[in-house]
């Protein structure tokens, strides 16, 4: 004797998996899409204070101190793990602070861009000292040159971007920094 299966609920299993891959995907591609700004974000941190290190060998005497400094800080960054097109420099100056420094950007080195700006600090006139500022930055936006888009392409769905970065001046900038005083 053999029954009869009813048949009155075919297709609802892919209906169902057609709805839970849709989340399941969302959910893989979001941690992926802020995944990569974070690192980013980490590594140009990371970058910055081991550059930031490597100028206190610099000998403040000499006459090329801003061309040493700005060397060793472009040799640092190129033995980092980044490629080229995700490394970039010429960042802003710190903003204002109490002491009122007066930046200058260091000088690019091997068409490398400027990784940082450095300030004279005369609050001391027995001991003037430099403050260096090192930085390296990226923009991540969902459209201009390949150097300023984003690694991973924004999704758009329902309105709602991912990753949402936070926006400067209307452009996703990624920026890790370090201030020594020398």
């Amino acid at each position: 004797m053999k029954r009869e299966v009813r048949k009155t609920q075919r297709g609802a299993v892919a209906i169902e998996f057609a709805m839970l891959f849709a989340v399941f995907f969302v959910v893989v591609y979001g941690i992926i899409a802020y995944s990569i700004p974070m690192l980013l974000l980490l590594t140009f941190k990371q970058v910055s204070a081991d550059a930031a290190r490597a100028t206190l060998q610099v000998d403040p005497g000499h006459s090329a101190y801003t061309q040493l400094l700005s060397r060793e800080i472009t040799s640092v960054v190129e033995r980092s793990w980044l490629p080229e097109s995700w490394r970039g420099g010429n960042c802003p100056p710190p903003g204002q602070d109490v002491a009122g420094l007066n930046w200058n950007p260091l000088p690019s080195h091997d068409g490398q861009p400027s990784y940082g700006n450095i300030a004279l600090d005369n609050r001391n006139p027995a001991a003037p000292r430099y403050v260096l500022h090192v930085c390296l930055q990226r923009g991540y936006n969902h459209d201009g040159p390949s150097e300023q888009r984003a690694i991973v392409p924004t999704l758009r769905l329902l309105g709602i971007s991912i990753p949402s970065l936070p926006e400067d001046n209307g452009e996703v900038v990624i920026r890790g920094a370090t201030t020594v005083t020398l």
